[in-house]
């Protein structure tokens, strides 16, 4: 039995209400589960805007392949050819 993960790539669409407004939004995330994703993502937009996790919306969370990567970060990290050693 094999203790390798593999890294995905997530794409998570919605949308925050802060104040009157709502504001639609797109991140992409690299995560071992769509669970850690939105975890990632309610934990940047607390911090960032202040906003609590009944403020955001999420409309959608989809797998991506690498070819469909719209965030320059993202794509320079799967892109590279750095790896983290692991002790066993």
């Amino acid at each position: 039995m094999s203790n390798e993960k593999s890294v995905k790539i997530f794409r998570i669409s919605g949308y925050f209400k802060q104040r009157r407004e709502t504001t639609p939004f797109s991140k992409e995330y690299l995560a071992l589960t769509q669970r850690n994703a939105t975890d990632k993502l309610f934990s940047q937009f607390g911090s960032k805007n202040r906003l609590k996790r009944n403020q955001i919306k999420i409309q959608s969370i989809v797998e991506i392949t690498k070819d469909e990567i719209k965030d320059p970060l993202i794509e320079k990290i799967v892109n590279s050819d750095f790896t983290i050693p692991v002790e066993e």
